[in-house]
């Protein structure tokens, strides 16, 4: 993996000059190498200073259990939307350790799916099942809920 971060930067470097390298080390990009199969979990946790970026899964299969927490609210949401091919997760909020099913974000809409936090945490599920698709990515945004 270290190999392939120094290749994508070295590439940015020679071909794109510059263009798009920044994405390469920004923390609320959300980049994991997913499980190694289709019945595995891997845990993944999002930088605590972002209040937007992406989650993005090159090959999915399995499930990635992405977890989000903010410093200065416990009361907060976290909202997705699709980014390009994110409809293809299936999203369940497991911060309770409960499986409650959301509605999945839908190609080309600006429409938002939202959870709201328990104690300075929120976990979401994703889920790729089916058929085998090169990527999917998915936007966050953190919105803080401050007590009326």
């Amino acid at each position: 993996m270290h190999h392939l971060l120094q290749l994508s930067a070295l590439l940015c470097a020679v071909l794109l000059q510059g263009a798009i390298c920044d994405t390469l080390d920004d923390p609320c990009q959300i980049m994991p190498q997913g499980p190694p199969d289709a019945h595995t979990t891997i845990d993944v946790q999002a930088d605590p200073t972002c209040h937007n970026g992406t989650f993005w899964w090159n090959y999915p299969r399995g499930f990635i259990r992405l977890h989000f927490q903010h410093k200065t609210s416990p009361y907060f949401l976290v909202c997705l939307k699709d980014y390009l091919g994110g409809s293809i997760f299936k999203l369940y909020d497991v911060t309770s350790d409960m499986k409650h099913a959301m509605p999945s974000v839908t190609p080309d809409s600006s429409k938002e799916v939202c959870t709201n936090a328990h104690h300075f945490g929120i976990v979401i599920l994703f889920e790729a099942s089916g058929s085998m698709k090169y990527m999917g990515e998915v936007a966050y945004r953190i919105q803080p809920i401050y007590p009326v």
